[in-house]
């Protein structure tokens, strides 16, 4: 690319530039100016603690304007060059969307994954429900083995005639009512001191089996969904800040990651404080899910609104869950979305190369005829610029070097126009410089004279040529033409005219003389008129050689002698 001034170094020199400088230095001026004056009044009216405060605002505020202005002036500098502003907007259109299209992919597989963990909670806890209702339906049937932490107490009209005392004396009506919508939506019970856990029944108060989950329900359903999960009621403490997100008719919860949450999290995920886990194995996935109500064992009163269920999860969990089931499947969506990465990328890098070519062109062809402008600008019309190109930039190109051209034809006919002008207003004076400046004046002659020729140099001459002490030879003549030609021929004819006058010719032998002369050039020819007065007898004799006729002027009348 063709060398081209920078803004910093060309723009400044430009009376514009000059003058934008100058309105950033005025805008600068009045910005500080009432600031600082308000400043002052506040600080002698208003105290000195508050007027330092208002001081200290208005400062502020201040040096933020003209950070926000030096900023704006920046830009416009940096934006000058045509290349620079290409770049800038392909970086604002090519190329921040990647990262801000990446920032949101990592948000929405942050949310996604957020629901994922919940679906592993709902899943854990059905499933929980569904194993305690099957063994409360087996102790019914047939008494055997009891799974692990479930609890069972049987029920014969009404009462609790055997089992764990955990379990109500007297058989919860309110529990057949609340069955479907218990098994259904995973709702929870409280055990007399408070800990909300899942209940089961069988039959019913005349002949029934009740079952008790018996054990850390947050550890159970951790091991059953393997996301380690914390449930709180909505009268817990902690509750005050948790954040509630409501999207898509459902309300969600969003739990600060607090220290008393996450005991018990690094056994849970099995992070060894000796070698740092991978960013994949790293809990840093918090969700929070509205889990149902709790209601009391006795008498099925609500104790509670809502069960928060707080969820920690890994990467390593998500991805797990998500590709385990079909690995064939798996590995075919994977190779699609590699292949689809693939050319998606190509395409990108294709349109980048694209994008730098056309950045680098443009600029390299505006760059040449800038440089071009400023060495015309220079007084060198003789600078073109190559055309390679055949586009509007190309078509462009060419105009300017067609422009410059029929530029330097009009200079060049311009300094030749002005050399002949000077030379024909030295010609124009030395015409004017061969007519006669003194006029002979006594008291019985007077000349009066008037010489204004059609063109810069004309054919036009008089002149007065003293014979003797009586006459006097007035000769008035006109070479056909214009221009320096013709002003040498009528300086060539009053030299003659002068040798032929001194040696006292007759004026027909003048006139003689210098028709012999005036014919050798075929292609000039010359009217004449020739007088000789004689001032002391006030006698007019005229020759006429095919000049116009003279006229006598006396006592108001004109008289034409032929």
């Amino acid at each position: 690319m063709s060398r081209s001034d920078s803004p910093e170094s060309a723009a400044p020199a430009t009376p514009g530039s000059a003058r934008r400088s100058r309105r950033w230095l005025l805008i600068a001026a009045l910005l500080l100016v009432p600031i600082v004056a308000v400043s002052g009044a506040i600080a002698l009216f208003a105290g000195a603690a508050a007027g330092k405060l208002a001081a200290a605002i208005l400062l502020i505020g201040a040096l933020l304007t003209l950070l926000v202005l030096g900023l704006g002036r920046l830009i416009q500098i940096f934006l000058w060059r045509v290349g620079r502003r290409l770049a800038f907007s392909y970086f604002l259109i090519g190329v921040l969307p990647i990262p801000m299209v990446g920032l949101l992919a990592l948000l929405n597989g942050y949310l996604l994954s957020g629901y994922f963990l919940g679906h592993l909670y709902r899943d854990a806890s059905l499933e929980l429900h569904s194993d305690i209702q099957q063994a409360a339906n087996d102790e019914l049937a047939q008494p055997g083995p009891r799974p692990r932490n479930f609890v069972f107490a049987r029920y014969f009209e009404g009462r609790r005639v055997a089992g764990d005392d955990r379990l109500p004396d007297a058989w919860p009506e309110w529990l057949e009512e609340d069955a479907e919508e218990n098994q259904v939506y995973g709702g929870f019970v409280a055990l007399r001191d408070g800990t909300p856990t899942v209940i089961a029944s069988a039959g019913g108060s005349e002949a029934g089996v009740l079952a008790l989950f018996n054990g850390s329900l947050s550890e159970e359903l951790s091991r059953r969904s393997d996301v380690w999960i914390q449930l709180f009621r909505s009268d817990d403490p902690e509750m005050s800040s948790v954040t509630r997100l409501s999207l898509g008719g459902k309300e969600y919860a969003l739990l600060p990651m607090t220290a008393n949450r996450v005991g018990g999290r690094e056994e849970f995920f099995g992070i060894q404080s000796q070698e740092p886990p991978k960013w994949t194995d790293r809990p840093f996935l918090w969700w929070g899910e509205i889990a149902g109500s709790v209601r009391s064992i006795e008498t099925g009163e609500l104790v509670s609104d809502y069960v928060l269920a707080s969820l920690n999860g890994t990467v390593s969990i998500v991805t797990t869950h998500l590709f385990s089931g079909s690995a064939e499947v798996d590995t075919a969506i994977w190779a699609a979305a590699i292949s689809a990465t693939v050319v998606l990328g190509g395409i990108y890098a294709l349109a980048v190369i694209m994008a730098l070519f056309i950045i680098f062109t443009l600029s390299g062809a505006v760059n040449r005829l800038s440089s071009a402008t400023d060495r015309v600008r220079q007084g060198d019309f003789s600078t073109r610029i190559p055309v390679r190109r055949r586009d509007q930039i190309g078509e462009l190109q060419r105009s300017f070097n067609q422009m410059i051209a029929n530029l330097e034809q009009l200079v060049a006919a311009q300094a030749q126009k002005e050399t002949l002008e000077k030379e024909l207003k030295i010609a124009r004076e030395l015409q004017e410089s061969l007519l006669p400046a003194n006029l002979p004046d006594n008291e019985s002659l007077e000349f009066s004279t008037l010489f204004e020729p059609s063109a810069a140099i004309g054919g036009d001459y008089f002149d007065i040529l003293r014979i003797d002490e009586e006459r006097l030879a007035v000769v008035i003549a006109d070479v056909s033409g214009h221009g320096l030609p013709t002003g040498l021929r009528m300086a060539m004819l009053k030299a003659a005219l002068v040798i032929l006058v001194e040696e006292s010719k007759a004026p027909e032998e003048i006139l003689h003389r210098l028709d012999e002369m005036v014919r050798a050039e075929r292609r000039i020819f010359v009217t004449a008129t020739i007088g000789i007065v004689d001032h002391r007898s006030g006698r007019l004799e005229l020759t006429n050689a095919g000049h116009p006729p003279t006229y006598l002027v006396r006592d108001g009348a004109v008289e034409e002698i032929l």
